[in-house]
């Protein structure tokens, strides 16, 4: 193991504290929202490996020095959709130059290789595909010590969208045929009360499984990253409130180091108070009335829903895993990473 850094003055409003667990840095920022190191969660992951967080991108002159310097991070993973970046990403995020994206593989609809194998093999190869380019920026940024953001978006819009419009029941999918007509030719409001009746209904329940079932590969991009972390190189991943996306993404994250469904359950519920909705302010809400009350806060019943969701639709957690290509070499090497 090794040993959280010591706990260290800092800025007025930020600082590094002792955590509960004597071994774990408590981690206070002035203007960022929700970080924490992983390690605060239970189990024999290593201090200093890995952290979560809302978005940096507030981020004060003051936190960037604690994050960069103080705890040493040298790697950003952010699972927000492009249209959600700040116009100026702030000196925490400044300080990373590069940003390697992971980009679904979608040309070729008509390819011959998916009429000849089929949707499933064609998928795999899809994965496959989009993964090379991504691992392989992965492995050379690891070799040369450069500081990265990586970027693996959960919540996209068209996907978001697709998934819901997969959950509308026969009779409302006619309706949707109709109103995708009438918003085509002269006005998109019955479309969009449809949409968004389910989106608020819905809630962050709903939100999960959309994650769970349409963000595979970008899932497994993240755990990639995750599984290069180091105690040189420490990875801070986040999405807008650091509490949906980066609680999926973390919850499986936990699931791998092996710790227990309730430990995972209680790290999600540390993000209750952030006081920020769930949804990122990007093209997803835009011109639509969410309920945002469906979307705040960290409720141990969602992450508990979430997991019996996944296990219910692949018998393990691990069985989603192993669907969406994180396969058990995959999961021991995360492991390996955060925990020895």
């Amino acid at each position: 193991r090794v040993a959280a850094p010591p706990p260290r003055a800092a800025a007025k409003g930020g600082g590094l504290e002792t955590g509960a667990r004597d071994d774990v840095v408590s981690v206070s920022l002035e203007s960022v929202l929700n970080f924490r190191d992983l390690a605060s969660a239970g189990g024999s992951i290593a201090p200093g490996r890995v952290f979560r967080t809302a978005t940096p991108g507030n981020a004060s002159e003051a936190d960037a020095a604690i994050v960069l310097n103080d705890l040493g991070v040298k790697r950003l993973l952010d699972l927000r959709s492009e249209d959600e970046f700040e116009a100026d990403p702030g000196p925490l995020q400044s300080a990373f130059p590069e940003i390697i994206s992971f980009t679904r593989n979608v040309d070729g609809v008509d390819d011959p290789l998916l009429r000849k194998y089929g949707k499933e093999a064609y998928d795999a190869y899809l994965r496959r595909q989009s993964d090379a380019a991504f691992l392989d920026g992965i492995d050379d940024a690891t070799r040369a010590g450069a500081l990265v953001r990586y970027h693996a978006p959960l919540l996209e819009y068209e996907r978001y969208y697709l998934a819901i419009y997969d959950r509308l029941t026969a009779v409302e999918k006619v309706k949707a045929a109709v109103f995708t007509a009438q918003a085509f030719l002269y006005d998109d409001t019955n479309q969009k009360e449809l949409f968004v009746g389910k989106v608020n209904a819905g809630g962050l329940p709903l939100l999960n499984e959309v994650m769970v079932d349409g963000s595979g590969p970008e899932i497994r991009a993240a755990l990639k990253v995750i599984a290069k972390s180091t105690a040189a190189a420490p990875t801070a991943f986040y999405c807008k409130a650091g509490k949906d996306r980066t609680g999926l993404v973390a919850a499986l994250t936990l699931h791998c180091a092996g710790l227990s469904e309730d430990e995972i359950t209680e790290d999600y519920h540390k993000s209750e108070g952030t006081g920020k909705a769930a949804l990122g302010g990007g093209r997803i809400e835009r011109g639509v009335n969410i309920d945002y009350s469906r979307f705040y806060g960290s409720p141990k019943a969602v992450m508990e829903g979430v997991l019996a969701y996944v296990k219910t639709n692949h018998g393990s957690v691990d069985g989603y895993l192993d669907s969406i290509g994180f396969d058990a070499s995959d999961r021991e090497a995360l492991r390996e990473a955060l925990c020895d």
